[in-house]
């Protein structure tokens, strides 16, 4: 479980001492970090990437996959799924508190950890950064039937003011999902996460396909969340370390 993942912060609290050498959780932090400079330095220098991308499911201006049944079955069903997990971890947070020797198979740290995942990812991450770049979306560029000019990844805009395009919350949350897999049994981890993966990673390309998100909007905002996973998930070794947590 401890290897799940991890980060490269080098400031604690001086209660808890951190590993004087890189960990796996370390070298986590240092791959998605370096992940995230080189992803956005490609969409930086090459912005008609996006536009490509959206053009490849859009006929004369209109994406023609966004009234698709199916695919917006899976967007529906994705997000009625997510205030259901998160209760569902503050539950098992509540039976550990109430019933510990029962519930020692799940110690608090577990759905903690998938708690803030959805905290600091597609809540904290990416509604600040909505705010903040004001990137419209695909659907709504002059290109596409819409009145507004498209603006690269990470350039500060003012055509919009709510629910902008980047990054993307449904890319977020779906890269967040992925904190369940510390509630799976370490033999069958892996299996899991051959399972779980592919189908998170459609969850979060289905917003290019509807024209609601660039292709750096999903990358990116799948990137971030897991840096803030990797982040949380190393303070939270160092406090179990330290044997902080109750």
């Amino acid at each position: 479980m401890r290897k799940f993942v991890s980060g490269y912060w080098n400031s604690a609290p001086s209660c808890v001492r951190l590993p004087a050498t890189p960990t796996g959780a370390d070298r986590a932090l240092a791959v998605i970090g370096t992940s995230i400079v080189w992803v956005s330095f490609v969409f930086v220098v090459f912005p008609n990437l996006d536009l490509m991308v959206s053009r490849w499911f859009a006929r004369g201006g209109i994406f023609v996959l966004a009234e698709n049944p199916f695919l917006r079955a899976v967007r529906d069903k994705g997000r009625l799924a997510q205030p259901y997990l998160i209760g569902s971890m503050i539950v098992l947070i509540a039976l550990q508190r109430l019933l510990p020797e029962r519930m020692r198979v799940c110690p608090p740290e577990k759905p903690l950890f998938v708690l803030l995942s959805f905290a600091a990812g597609p809540l904290l991450t990416v509604q600040t950064l909505k705010l903040l770049i004001g990137r419209v979306r695909p659907r709504d560029l002059v290109e596409f039937g819409g009145t507004m000019d498209f603006t690269p990844v990470w350039q500060f805009s003012a055509a919009c003011s709510r629910n902008c395009s980047f990054p993307s919350g449904e890319a977020s949350a779906a890269a967040a999902s992925l904190s369940l897999l510390v509630l799976v049994p370490s033999e069958f981890r892996r299996a899991a996460a051959i399972v779980l993966v592919p189908c998170l990673l459609f969850v979060a390309f289905n917003r290019v396909i509807f024209g609601a998100h660039f292709l750096s909007d999903v990358v990116l905002g799948w990137l971030l969340t897991m840096f803030a996973m990797a982040w949380i998930w190393r303070w939270m070794e160092a406090f179990t370390e330290a044997k902080l947590w109750p």
